[in-house]
């Protein structure tokens, strides 16, 4: 067996072939990144220079655009199983989460008392030039509501690549897996899964190339848990 066919047969033993049949997926749909909405004036506006009539001017339209207070923002898009989100240079469709006892193929390692927390997902890059999956703006910046502030391992489903690169109009099969407590998710639940959006700049970070900053969460998508045990079957 050659490499590429046993490390897929390692996680589709440990993941896939675990579960009885996968859910049918609904049909990928773009969301696109929520407008930012321009705030009100906050800050009262001093009137020792400007004349009786002026003030009355610069206080009615301060009234007219709303007020002194901010305006609130729009709520963030909500998506499903299936769903895509476009942001930070990638299309990205959350597909399925698991809880499994370990998941070494996919990088990850738990200790007593931990289980591990896995998201399927397709992600492709809409760049023009390949990037890798994780660091600044990529994959890694993706957190799950929940569970521990840290990035994930990411590696590729159908290979066990671990940190791959996301070649340009490609889509990547990906696993992006977590060391949770074994007591705070179960079969069943819904997860929130935090997809963002940032900014591509060109310049010099240690070497001069392209990078990605301004790193802002901006859809969410809900995915139920599926318990598969220890993701083995006899």
């Amino acid at each position: 067996m050659t490499r590429s066919g046993a490390a897929q047969g390692a996680i589709d033993g440990a993941i896939a072939a675990a579960t009885s049949s996968d859910p049918e997926q609904p049909s990928p749909a773009s969301a696109a990144p929520p407008k930012k909405w321009v705030s009100a004036v906050t800050s009262r506006v001093s009137t020792k220079w400007i004349g009786g009539a002026a003030t009355v001017l610069i206080l009615g339209a301060t009234a007219g655009f709303g007020g002194l207070g901010a305006v609130p923002e729009p709520p963030l898009p909500e998506l499903g199983p299936g769903d895509t989100f476009t942001g930070a240079g990638m299309e990205m469709t959350p597909q399925r989460a698991v809880l499994i006892d370990e998941l070494g193929e996919a990088g990850i390692r738990v200790e007593e008392g931990q289980r591990v927390l896995a998201v399927i997902m397709d992600v492709t890059n809409i760049d023009d030039a390949a990037r890798p999956s994780t660091g600044d703006g990529g994959i890694t910046e993706i957190r799950i509501e929940g569970a521990p502030d840290v990035a994930p391992s990411v590696a590729r489903y159908d290979d066990t690549t671990l940190s791959p690169w996301l070649q340009p109009g490609v889509t990547a099969p990906l696993v992006l897996a977590w060391a949770v407590p074994a007591d705070a998710f179960a079969e069943g639940d819904d997860i929130r899964v935090a997809l963002h959006t940032a900014t591509e700049f060109t310049g010099e970070y240690f070497v001069y190339g392209d990078y990605w900053d301004d790193v802002e969460v901006a859809a969410h998508a809900s995915l139920p848990i599926e318990d598969v045990g220890a993701g083995v079957t006899e």
